[in-house]
């Protein structure tokens, strides 16, 4: 009989080897060696003593947070302030609406103080002359021209800085009268 297999164990030998090889691991730590008692040295004659080495002294560390943002306030609450404060600066009922929500209606030019209407979410009409309050980020009108209303606002970025941005609201075309006299 010629077998080509290696000899393998049956699994209770296994397993009892497996044992044994766990136990002689366990045992205590051997006891280490005795040291031979340390050489004594015979005092040579000291001609003056032996200064010290002065370890340098710590020095004292401490952190000023001067002139420092703190990495764990949100930035995005300073930027919610400043919007808040920003929308509370226009209190018409204008001030509640985006720019985008607006839809410029009509356009009345050619008088000293040109006048333009929108109309708001709500379906509520307004009218709007140069230097009125518009929009969350307290925008005003800065122009009023033939078919089209300027607002400038001040945008806060992520940053902090502050921007003017201009804003152009615009008649439909469906909606724009040219009549010239």
């Amino acid at each position: 009989m010629n077998r080509s297999h290696a000899f393998t164990p049956p699994p209770a030998v296994a397993g009892a080897l497996a044992a044994l090889l766990l136990l002689a691991g366990c045992a205590d730590k051997p006891a280490a060696a005795p040291r031979p008692p340390p050489k004594v040295a015979v005092a040579a004659p000291a001609a003056a003593p032996a200064e010290e080495k002065a370890e340098p002294a710590a020095r004292e560390w401490s952190y000023t947070s001067v002139g420092k943002r703190d990495p764990f306030h949100s930035f995005l609450a300073e930027v919610e302030s400043t919007r808040n404060a920003m929308a509370t600066r226009c209190a018409t009922p204008l001030g509640r609406f985006e720019l985008d929500q607006l839809k410029l209606v009509a356009v009345v030019t050619g008088l000293d103080d040109p006048v333009a209407m929108v109309e708001a979410p709500n379906g509520i009409g307004y009218s709007l002359r140069r230097g009125a309050c518009v929009g969350r980020n307290g925008g005003t009108i800065s122009a009023v021209r033939s078919g089209e209303v300027v607002v400038a606002e001040w945008a806060t970025r992520a940053d902090g800085t502050r921007d003017r941005t201009q804003t152009v609201l615009r008649l439909p075309k469906e909606a724009s009268l040219n009549i010239e006299e």
